[in-house]
């Protein structure tokens, strides 16, 4: 099954405007934006290219439980997503999936310019793969167009930089790359993972998706997935330009930067596949970005007290810099204990509040209400000073900040009916 297959099956819950040609600038934005609020996906096409593009696939966490994890719960969702482990897949011909072009022309690819000032047209759903002495691995980064055969990339300090300054300190002057657009939502779930470096995201993926094949790009023989939409194999160089500015998570325009340029060597497509478009800062941006820190939250606070029922970082906050952990406790210190442990579990968190059960974490109102009403002061405060944090705070920019936690928790002596929220029925 491949991502239009994945669509097609839930048709319902898709907006179709192929009727229209939408312009390659701002234009895509409104309407999944639009879409976004109400957890739609949109079918849609672009000015000048032969593709379907589809936006907004897994900007619903019912969607990504029932449809990518078959479960139903949280806690079944983050086991699930916990207990991943490398499988290697079914391997199929190159010839039997791609066409070859000729001539490189990624204009004819849709590249989308979101915001009005982003520093150019944009893939917002590419997996970049590339391998270091046959070690591989699969990332997701947002991509510019630079010309009809040449990006950039917002290549961040993990395990795709660290490849590449492989490369560079042994004196390979351009690092084989294979950019990925249009694969099952399964493939990019697990590229968004980040595991360490050894674990091959892509081998991860067939115990979400069991049919899942890849196969191997002429030039460089790197493994990228059967179904895709589109493959772009090149080399990312040594030769920096500009790239960005991009709008990131927290609804700000990250900085420019110079990053590598990526030339593209051969392309690769499957015009009966769809091409993916995610929202920048959309539902979708968030929650792959944030989910699988959700569960390793979950589980580092599950090692540290009686019961986690629920974990959501608020997507007021970009679905990443605060969390909300929803506990049963034994000891009133266990809290604590839990506010530590999330920090641990997940470094960029700048704020965690810790509560009772009784509290919906996924209304924000309730979590201000908890706050307004269980809140004790420094007896509620944990204060953690000059800590690792993340660039994307503008208010962190070295990395470094204060970072604090509220226990929301009623004490363990007091009567819980004094808290309780009182419902209208």
């Amino acid at each position: 099954m491949s991502l239009k297959r994945f669509v097609e099956l839930l048709h319902e819950e898709v907006i179709d405007i192929t009727n229209k040609v939408l312009g390659r600038d701002l234009e895509p934005t409104h309407y999944l934006a639009e879409a976004d609020n109400n957890m739609k996906m949109v079918l849609f096409r672009v000015v000048d290219s032969p593709y379907l593009c589809v936006g907004n696939v897994l900007n619903s966490r019912k969607r990504l439980y029932r449809h990518v994890l078959g479960v139903e719960t949280d806690i079944d969702a983050y086991r699930k997503v916990l207990s991943l482990t490398p499988v290697k897949p079914r391997e199929i011909s190159f010839e039997e999936k791609y066409e070859v072009l000729t001539e490189i022309d990624l204009e004819k690819v849709p590249f989308i310019k979101f915001y009005p000032r982003d520093g150019g047209r944009y893939l917002s759903s590419s997996i970049y793969i590339a391998c270091l002495d046959n070690v591989c691995n699969a990332s997701i980064h947002r991509t510019m167009i630079v010309s009809k055969d040449s990006v950039v990339a917002r290549i961040v300090p993990r395990n795709l930089r660290y490849i590449y300054d492989n490369y560079m300190r042994k004196g390979i002057r351009e690092v084989p790359v294979a950019i990925v657009v249009g694969s099952h939502p399964a493939t990019l779930l697990c590229a968004a993972i980040s595991p360490p470096f050894g674990v091959f995201e892509l081998e991860l993926v067939p115990q979400l998706f069991k049919h899942f094949t890849i196969t191997y790009t002429p030039r460089y023989s790197l493994p990228v997935p059967s179904d895709a939409a589109l493959v772009l194999e090149g080399r990312i160089t040594d030769i920096t330009v500009p790239e960005g500015p991009f709008v990131d998570l927290l609804h700000l325009y990250d900085s420019v930067r110079n990053e590598p340029l990526i030339k593209i060597d051969a392309m690769y497509v499957n015009y009966d596949e769809y091409f993916n478009v995610i929202l920048p800062a959309g539902k979708e941006h968030k929650l792959l970005q944030s989910f699988y820190r959700e569960a390793l939250i979950w589980d580092y606070v599950s090692r540290v007290v009686p019961k986690v029922h629920k974990v959501r970082l608020l997507e007021s906050s970009g679905s990443w810099l605060v969390a909300a952990v929803a506990i049963e406790k034994t000891h009133d210190a266990d809290a604590k204990n839990a506010v530590l442990a999330s920090f641990a579990a997940h470094p960029s968190l700048k704020m965690v509040m810790v509560l009772d059960p009784d509290v919906d974490i996924d209304s924000e109102s309730r979590l201000l209400w908890a706050l307004a009403t269980r809140f004790r002061g420094r007896d509620s405060l944990i204060l953690v000073e000059k800590a690792r944090c993340s660039t994307l705070d503008p208010s962190s920019p070295t990395g470094v900040c204060d970072k604090v936690g509220f226990d929301l928790t009623i004490p363990l002596s007091e009567d819980r009916s004094r808290y309780s929220y009182v419902e209208v029925r």
